[in-house]
């Protein structure tokens, strides 16, 4: 079994290679935890399928390597309750994708698959990689994920729906699915309730000499009922999402952090000695050319100071002064940059647009592509700028051997 982060970048891969257009249709996603207790899933899917009818068209399961092998032995194979239920409830072959393949078994950071989740150790890396998994499969827009926190140890389930509310779009579900008590314990061949009703013997505990006693018991009095879990979306309210390279506690983190500077944004601060931009508590890195473009916007073209790239061109010369403040290594020489060597507005255009583009993504890559990302981004369209930012710069130019800042 891969490690999750490989099979992640490989579903990533498989995806941007093909080359294929989202379904318009929406495929419904059964994504469960699960550990020793694999009839949560077929229980969960009967519930989708018999009470809510809801088509399942795929199966995936967060799990450890105990789990893995509970789920192989009870739900796959010709033999396996998976394909029993498909078979009672006459489903094509194939209609649910279902395989070894959709189990994604949590490991360690030596990428050594889990046997359970016993430590703190074990903790962290169930919530990351439940995270990961989540945040990945939330970004397809052809699929609606339809969570079961009913298998597993607690902490996965709580950990998928932590996932969930900073991932969830608003057609994704959590449920919890609920089994009567007489068939949870004691039935072990209960695995959903058959279309035909069908008769198992419930162990209902051991006589005077310790020999086992059961009970006959009819799947017709099995009842299960599927509960929605309602759960905040995060998502919205940050208006878009978090980076891909987070852990859960760090996304917790940053989300609060989000949220905050959402509803009172921070200041940006400049630094040009280390060509730096810092937003709160997020800083990124740009390159001289880079930062010169962002500076320039924000001095020249903030809040209702936007200019068309035919008023731009003729104020290209900023850009080269800014670009020769930036750099400590020519202050005062007269050499000319690439912005004064541009003939028309077109050539301009040609050269400022992939700026503005990469300085978008670094803003976007270091805040996450949601609404505070887009308040500190460079604007484009008929016009060109900035949306009212408010910013100061800390400039080393007379003394760059100073360590402190200097505004």
């Amino acid at each position: 079994m891969q490690d999750i982060r490989v099979q992640i970048e490989e579903m990533r891969g498989h995806m941007a290679s093909s080359g294929t257009q989202p379904r318009i249709e929406q495929r419904n996603v059964l994504t469960a935890v699960v550990g020793n207790t694999p009839a949560v899933v077929t229980e969960t899917l009967w519930a989708l399928e018999q009470q809510r009818a809801i088509r399942v068209d795929e199966i995936r399961i967060i799990t450890t390597a105990v789990g893995r092998d509970s789920i192989a032995r009870y739900l796959l194979g010709p033999d396996g309750h998976f394909a029993k239920y498909c078979h009672d409830y006459g489903l094509a072959a194939g209609r649910i994708a279902f395989s070894a393949q959709s189990l994604y078994v949590i490991a360690d950071n030596q990428g050594k698959e889990l046997q359970d989740i016993r430590n703190s150790d074990d903790n962290q890396a169930a919530a990351d990689q439940t995270f990961a998994l989540i945040q990945d499969w939330a970004s397809r827009k052809e699929e609606r994920l339809l969570c079961s926190v009913a298998g597993g140890r607690k902490t996965l389930g709580i950990y998928l729906t932590m996932a969930m509310m900073l991932c969830g779009r608003p057609d994704d579900a959590v449920y919890h699915v609920l089994v009567a008590p007489q068939f949870e314990m004691g039935v072990p061949d209960f695995f959903y309730p058959p279309p035909v009703e069908t008769v198992h013997q419930r162990r209902a505990g051991v006589n005077e000499v310790g020999r086992p006693v059961f009970q006959p018991i009819s799947s017709g009095d099995a009842q299960v009922d599927l509960a929605d879990i309602p759960f905040p979306r995060l998502r919205d309210a940050l208006g878009g999402d978090l980076p891909f390279e987070l852990g859960l506690t760090q996304a917790i983190a940053h989300s609060r952090l989000l949220l905050s500077y959402i509803q009172s944004p921070p200041p940006l601060t400049v630094d040009l000695h280390n060509r730096t931009v810092t937003v709160g508590e997020f800083t990124f890195a740009l390159s001289r050319q880079l930062l010169a473009v962002y500076l320039f916007f924000l001095e020249y073209c903030n809040g209702g100071d936007w200019l068309p790239v035919a008023e731009l061109y003729p104020r290209r010369s900023l850009l080269s002064e800014l670009e020769r403040r930036i750099d400590r290594l020519r202050l005062g020489e007269a050499e000319a940059y690439t912005w004064d060597k541009l003939r028309d507005p077109e050539e301009f255009r040609s050269r400022v647009g992939p700026c503005i583009s990469k300085v978008n993504g670094k803003i976007r890559t270091a805040l996450g592509a949601n609404r505070l990302a887009a308040r500190y981004q460079i604007a484009t369209g008929g016009s060109y700028g900035v949306n009212g930012i408010e910013f100061h710069i800390v400039d080393y130019a007379k003394d760059p051997s100073k360590n402190n800042l200097e505004q």
